[in-house]
Order: C-alpha cells, then sequence, then structure tokens
C-alpha cells in the first residue's frame, strides 16, 4: 500500500507543472520567488510527515471517520462540506485550465466549453468509482503517462536552446523575503499526501509508511523544474509573457524519434491524461466528504452496486464546473485559483495540526488499553 500514497504525491505535483503554479512563481521571480519554494519545501514536507503520522494513529479510516469519533453530527457536517468544496475546487481548476489549452493548442475550432463538458462527463463516471477502483485508476494513469513525461523533463535539460546562464542569474535573488502567493503556489506540490484523507480507508490496521524521504525527493525536483526550466529557455524577461509557460515551453523542444518531432502535442496529450485521472480522483474525494455529511451516512470501499448518491453529487460537480468556466474568463480563473491556493494553505495548516493532536491523544489511548 505505500505505492498508493506516493501515487497520490506524485500526481499533484507533476500535474502542476502545467497549471498556474510555474506562473505565479515566475511573477516573483526577482521578488520572493526562490525563498518562497524553500520555504515551501521544509513546510510542506514537515506537513506531510505529520500527516503521515495521523495516518498511522487512525489506520482504515477517513478524515470524515476521524472527526466522527471525537464531535457531533451537527459539529463535523459543516467542516466535511467546506473541505469537499475546497477539494472540488482543485479539480475544477484544473480541468477547466486543461480545456483552454485543449481549444488553444490542439483544436482551436472547437468551443473550450464543449471540451469542457465532455471532459466532465468522463470524470464524473470516473469520480462515481469505488474508492479501491479510484486509487487503482490512478496507479494506471501514473505507470502509463509519468515514464514519457521524465523522459521529457530530463531531454530539457539537455536542450541547447536551454540558457543556464539566465537560469543562474534568477538563482542569485534567493535573498529576497518569501512572498505569500509565491508560498502557496510552491507549497502546493508538496500536498498530495491530502488524498490520504479518504484513501486512509484502504489501509490495514499494521500499515507502516516507508521511504518518506521520497516526499522532498520527487516535489523539490518538480519544483525546481517547473520554475527554472522554462527560464533557461524564454529569458529571464520574457518568461513572464506566458499564463500557461509550460505549453509554450514543451512547444520550443523537438525530438528526433520519427513522427514524434513536436513535444508540445506529446506532452499536452500525456497531461491530459494526468488531468483525467486527477480530476476523476479528486471529485470522488470531494464526492465522499459530502457524502459524509448525510445521515447514516457510512463508508464503502468497494460496494457493489455504485449508490445513487454517487451519481447525483458527482453530476453536480460536473454541472457547476461548466457553469462556472462559462462565467468566469482567465483573468479571472487565475484570480480565484490564487485567492484558492492562500486559503488553502491556511486550510492546510490548521486541518494537518489539528489531526495531529487528534492523533497523538488516539495514541495515548492505545496505550493505556
Amino acid at each position: 500500500m505505500n505505492r498508493y500514497f506516493y501515487y497520490c504525491v506524485t500526481i499533484v505535483s507533476m500535474l502542476n507543472l502545467m497549471m498556474f503554479v510555474p506562473y505565479l512563481l515566475i511573477q516573483d521571480r526577482y521578488t520572493g520567488a526562490i525563498s518562497s519554494m524553500l520555504l515551501a519545501a521544509l513546510i510542506g514536507t514537515t506537513m506531510a510527515f505529520l500527516f503521515t503520522f495521523v495516518m498511522k494513529a487512525f489506520p482504515g479510516k477517513g478524515v470524515p471517520e476521524i472527526f466522527a469519533m471525537y464531535f457531533p453530527k451537527w459539529v463535523t457536517a459543516p467542516l466535511m462540506f467546506f473541505l469537499g468544496c475546497m477539494y472540488f475546487i482543485s479539480a475544477s481548476i484544473v480541468l477547466n485550465g486543461f480545456a483552454v489549452l485543449i481549444n488553444r493548442f490542439l483544436n482551436p475550432d472547437t468551443s473550450s466549453i464543449v471540451v469542457l463538458s465532455l471532459l466532465s462527463l468522463a470524470c464524473v463516471y470516473g469520480a462515481t468509482r469505488s474508492t479501491l477502483t479510484n486509487i487503482f485508476i490512478v496507479e494506471m494513469g501514473l505507470i502509463l503517462n509519468v515514464p514519457l513525461i521524465l523522459m521529457i523533463l530530463f531531454k530539457s535539460y539537455r536542450n541547447s536552446n536551454l540558457d543556464w546562464d539566465a537560469m543562474l542569474t534568477i538563482a542569485q535573488y534567493w535573498r529576497n523575503p518569501p512572498k505569500l502567493n509565491s508560498y502557496a503556489a510552491a507549497v502546493y506540490l508538496f500536498t498530495g499526501y491530502s488524498g490520504y484523507a479518504i484513501f486512509n480507508r484502504l489501509n490495514p490496521p499494521n500499515f507502516r509508511l516507508r521511504y518518506r524521504w521520497l516526499i522532498p525527493l520527487v516535489c523539490c525536483f518538480i519544483m525546481v523544474t517547473s520554475f527554472f526550466v522554462p527560464i533557461g529557455f524564454h529569458g529571464t524577461e520574457a518568461v513572464a509573457s506566458y499564463l500557461y509557460v509550460w505549453s509554450v515551453t514543451a512547444d520550443s523542444m523537438t525530438m528526433e524519434y520519427g513522427f514524434l518531432e513536436r513535444v508540445v502535442f506529446i506532452f499536452l496529450l500525456l497531461y491530459l491524461n494526468l488531468s483525467l485521472v486527477y480530476t476523476a480522483n479528486v471529485w470522488h474525494i470531494a464526492m465522499e466528504f459530502f457524502k459524509s455529511c448525510l445521515p447514516k451516512a457510512k463508508p464503502q470501499i468497494d460496494p457493489e452496486r455504485t449508490p445513487l448518491s454517487n451519481w447525483v453529487i458527482a453530476c453536480i460537480l460536473g454541472l457547476f464546473t461548466v457553469v462556472t468556466s462559462y462565467l468566469l474568463d482567465e483573468k479571472q480563473d487565475l484570480r480565484l485559483a490564487t485567492n484558492w491556493l492562500i486559503l488553502r494553505v491556511c486550510v492546510e495548516v490548521i486541518s494537518v495540526l489539528f489531526l495531529f493532536v487528534l492523533s497523538i491523544g488516539a495514541g495515548g489511548k492505545k496505550q493505556s488499553t
């Protein structure tokens, strides 16, 4: 079961390569992005380690069941609904962003709303599957896509067009103090562990998480790559001109493997697969939080039949995503994503520390018994 935890960490860190995280970091490249990334690596790793302690103290239980052990329904229901909304927004931002990318780079003749509607239908179906099935979907998605993505990332460092002087120039600004926007963007790369707020239900009582040193290693590699490689390709000034900076960066690379020449098409297709897997996975997590608010809610890891509530909640999530995309433009989406990232920082720290305190109490009870 160790690998499933690291699947969640990997998919969150890698997917944000194509979203607003690199853009927000690059905007502060002279004014605190480097120190923000260093701080994010420290605090993000600490939060991840604390959360793994919580998992060990409550094997087989998700966050809704943990809260239900200590608080009445009228207290836990609003909290679970709020957490469900936080997860839902993260996946909707990703799906909406990729609908725009597909419309812009792959199929400009089709409306982004039509593309988003089709993607939402696929994600709704994936979200309604069982918790066990969803973690298997994440595994298959990563196995099929991550090796090619890593190959492209490593080849980017060997590209003759990469300007190492531009990267070293930006690195000299590490003394500037961190900024909230940059820190919120950078630390989000370390939050893949939060998927186990629901998937901890799959862990047996004797579960032990090993190789935790992989968390900072993987996340720091993705964070450094997402920030410095675009600067090396586009320069210290021009790099700030692009919203989806990695789509343009991928378009700057070529490969000599027969018909596989333009990297951007392969890169976008690979990340399209990851975005569908991620959105279906996170919508499932949000759905489980919303279901925990219902009376007589009972978690099921792998039910024989898909509950009707799964379809109702998932369809509402998909419909809300499409309607929101119709009402907001790209600038408003960016503002929403930035504010959500800042809010998520506060929610993450409070949630993890509070769960950590509960886990210490649970460990004391086990020793006393």
